[in-house]
């Protein structure tokens, strides 16, 4: 779960790249993936999620508009919010593979 667009290939192709580095394949060939969206809220970050959020921000601010994706633009708008994307209509698909 993850505050990226589970509908953006390129969000899709960016987490399952990931968990292939943090799982063997074996495991990732057996999985079922199912992509959710979370949500946050800065209110509730501890210190040091905040600073590493904070340099986060300020280095995404510095990419040039036309070069931003949806996931960083949407970071920036989002940040220091208390914001939530939870879908529950999206958890029909794990219900329906219990």
């Amino acid at each position: 779960m993850g505050l990226a667009d589970p509908t953006d290939e390129k969000n899709i192709d960016n987490i399952r790249m990931k968990m292939k580095t943090q799982v063997s394949q074996e495991l990732y060939n057996k999985a079922k993936i199912f992509h959710l969206r979370g949500g946050i809220d800065y209110s509730e970050l501890g210190f040091l999620h905040k600073k590493m959020m904070g340099l986060v921000y300020k280095k995404a601010v510095t990419v040039p508009e036309e070069e931003r994706d949806a996931e960083l633009s949407a970071m920036i708008e989002t940040y220091n919010k208390q914001v939530d994307f939870v879908d529950f209509d999206s958890l029909d698909p794990i219900v329906q593979n219990i």
